[in-house]
């Protein structure tokens, strides 16, 4: 599971826990398990972020409009040829595979699965709207779960227009639930990451879309704590991919990106 949060980079987020830390429960989960204090988003600004994280290659997108219509192989599309049963949700999206670009606090630039034909009809759908925290740990208990699920919160909920106090508090309630179900227990793992930070830093193959918080939440994390190894949104991806069997897409075949992979499950 991915859960993406927004913006606010890893010096606000779990580079300022302690007393008085405005996201507890983001640094007791990092306490706990395991945080990558040196990964970067790509680029700037959020939407290549998506893109990347999902596809190895910002597929030339620059900008937070990019229209999409991807012809290139995507993570989901990579999932649903291996017959891997997935789910992306999408807080806020009035409808499955909505294709606009935005609704209530639902954007589409935060929707990385929505951009690549892979996804779209007459291929199956598997972007849904969020559908709250009680019927995400149902839908992880059940006998049909799938076994990879992506999260994007909405616009209040990711940090992106609310405050990180808000993202932290609904991190709790929603993720609280996941971390006791069946889905985890068998050995599931919980990716909660950022696309971009608030500078230019970055590492590996040039990326340079700021320091992100990176926290990965398994049985194999437990205990490890900050980790210096450096990385950013590919070796993410490389991570993922390396857990399901999958080929390396782009830039996520290149090591020097990081890889989390001995952490997963």
């Amino acid at each position: 599971m991915v859960i993406m949060e927004e913006n606010q980079g890893y010096a606000a987020t779990l580079g300022s826990c302690g007393s008085g830390s405005p996201d507890p429960y983001l640094c007791s989960l990092a306490s706990q398990y395991a945080s990558a204090t040196a990964w970067y988003g790509v680029t700037h600004p959020s939407q290549p972020n998506y893109v990347a994280i999902d596809s190895g290659s910002t597929q030339g997108c620059t900008t937070d409009s990019c229209a999409g219509g991807y012809t290139a192989t995507d993570l989901g599309g990579q999932l649903s040829s291996a017959h891997i049963p997935w789910t992306a949700y999408m807080e806020d999206m009035p409808s499955p595979c909505y294709t606009g670009d935005s609704s209530g606090n639902y954007v589409r630039k935060h929707n990385p699965f929505i951009v690549f034909q892979d996804n779209l009809p007459p291929s199956p759908c598997h972007i849904q709207p969020y559908p709250g925290a009680a019927n995400l740990v149902a839908a992880l208990d059940a006998s049909s779960a799938p076994a990879f699920v992506w999260i994007t919160p909405n616009l209040n909920d990711d940090m992106h227009d609310g405050t990180i106090q808000m993202a932290d508090q609904w991190l709790q309630a929603n993720l609280a639930g996941v971390l006791t179900s069946s889905w985890f227990q068998d050995n599931g793992t919980v990716i909660i990451t950022m696309d971009e930070g608030t500078d230019n830093s970055g590492c590996c193959g040039g990326a340079a879309g700021g320091q992100v918080p990176m926290v990965v939440i398994s049985a194999k994390a437990r205990g490890r704590g900050a980790l210096p190894a450096p990385g950013d949104h590919y070796g993410t991806l490389r991570s993922i991919e390396e857990a399901y069997g999958l080929p390396l897409l782009g830039a996520a075949a290149n090591p020097a990106n990081g890889d989390f992979s001995t952490l997963m499950g």
